[in-house]
């Protein structure tokens, strides 16, 4: 068997991301995670290079693999995840989706196609849910929903998920139209009542497919990932960083209810898929992972996501206070070097009004927002995810010529999103400056770092 330097890399982070995706990291995880570091000579520099690639491109990785390395990654997948006596139901899904995303060798799902992918800046959280994408329209996949939609969300549902059907939606929406009014109001205050007139205007108009392009396929398509065929999303548990949300993407090929079938079977099935042993070398390696942990110690300490807040908190407030380096990634993304890394999360509109007046060091009046209308679009449009460019536009039109509330809100979200990582410390960063006098942020631009900064630059023709 032969495991070059990237695969081990790409090892190390699955590794990872498996024993974390339950919340919970324990003592035997531990134990076993070094084992195999030590069995697979996994460097601790691989490691740390692991934590630089995403989980879509660490199992593009492993898709390279032959036969008889990906049956004994299968043997540790399923040993790690019974390290702690217990499979959880995060664990399981992990293992599946990795499985059907390198193309292991298992009868029963050899005619499913999948794909691992990393889908950055979702507003919204679908841990729960199956999610039903289509590029077009095929008649055939729909009726076949419709007539099995029931079966196909009982199946579902023994996956601890529920069914999104899109068509499904969008019709419940418009039966339902003044009480989702009612409801968007409540819970989206930010919006006008313009805003809401738009909404219940244009809802019927728009249909699964322009909703399954706007929201996904438009940001694969971009990355070179063409989806060509009616498609059920899962995201994967991981750990949160700055990449995105990991998605497995299941072709529906023939059936959509023996598709999802053959999925539950994989997951329902993980510790009992026995593939043969190839050779002696993986007879060999797999022993080493067998040998007892001892004694289980039963007040062993348990690394959760609530441990990982207190460690960024504790490097935030370093004894030095410094002022961080502020880092802006290629698609917009803003990192806080200095202080573990963290990410200032807020939407793409305002990402885009932040990087404009880190370029404009002298601040900009408000009232002369219009005449920089172009650039602001130049530096949206390469960091939003929207491939319509009407909607590009329309949001640059509102927010530069004061529609609503809308550049209110954008200041008040990066002002929270700053203040959300940084508390007190985050005044230098943020965009200041009176009412009716130019805008500004005082951070010295030796502390701002772009990955790119061309991404954004705009050049007057």
């Amino acid at each position: 068997m032969k495991f070059k330097e990237q695969h081990k890399t790409a090892l190390a982070k699955v590794l990872s991301d498996l024993v974390q995706c339950d919340g919970i990291v324990n003592q035997g995880e531990i134990d076993f995670l070094q084992r195999a570091y030590s069995v697979f000579s996994i460097t601790p520099t691989s490691r740390k290079k692991s934590t630089n690639i995403s989980l879509s491109e660490a199992v593009r990785t492993l898709k390279t693999l032959g036969d008889e390395e990906k049956s004994a990654l299968l043997r540790v997948l399923q040993m790690l995840s019974m390290s702690d006596d217990d499979l959880a139901g995060n664990e399981s899904q992990f293992i599946t989706a990795l499985l059907l995303s390198i193309g292991i060798r298992i009868p029963e799902i050899e005619s499913i196609k999948a794909e691992f992918v990393s889908i950055p800046n979702l507003s919204f959280d679908t841990s729960n849910a199956v999610l039903y994408v289509e590029p077009y329209y095929d008649q055939d996949v729909n009726a076949s929903i419709e007539r099995d939609y029931d079966a196909i969300c009982k199946a579902i549902r023994t996956l601890g998920r529920e069914f999104f059907y899109l068509p499904h939606v969008i019709r419940d929406l418009e039966n339902k139209k003044d009480t989702f009014r009612n409801t968007l109001s409540y819970l989206e205050p930010t919006l006008s009542e313009e805003q809401l007139d738009h909404i219940n205007r244009n809802l019927a108009q728009l249909s699964s497919v322009f909703f399954s392009k706007e929201i996904f396929l438009n940001h694969l398509n971009a990355n070179g990932l063409n989806i060509d065929k009616p498609a059920l999303f899962l995201k994967i548990s991981t750990p949160i960083t700055g990449r995105g949300q990991d998605f497995l993407i299941i072709e529906i090929n023939g059936s959509p209810l023996e598709t999802i079938k053959s999925v539950i079977w994989l997951n329902n099935h993980i510790l009992t898929i026995d593939p043969p042993v190839e050779n002696d070398r993986e007879t060999r390696l797999i022993a080493k992972f067998k040998a007892c942990y001892g004694d289980a110690i039963h007040d062993e300490l348990q690394y959760s996501g609530l441990h990982k807040i207190i460690i960024d908190t504790v490097l935030k407030y370093n004894a030095s206070h410094q002022i961080s380096r502020l880092y802006i990634t290629k698609h917009g993304s803003i990192f806080l070097t200095d202080r573990n890394n963290t990410e200032v999360k807020m939407p793409a509109l305002c990402k885009a009004l932040y990087i404009f007046f880190l370029f404009h060091e002298d601040g900009i009046s408000l009232n002369y927002l219009n005449d920089h209308k172009s650039e602001l679009y130049s530096i949206y449009k390469g960091i939003s995810t929207y491939g319509d460019e009407k909607l590009l536009t329309k949001a640059i039109d509102n927010l530069t010529d004061f529609i609503g509330s809308t550049m209110n809100t954008n200041f008040s979200r990066i002002r929270k999103a700053f203040r959300d990582v940084l508390g007190d410390e985050a005044s230098p960063y943020l965009i200041k400056g009176e009412k009716g006098g130019r805008k500004i942020i005082h951070l010295n631009r030796d502390l701002v770092v772009f990955e790119d900064r061309k991404a954004f630059e705009w050049h007057k023709v």
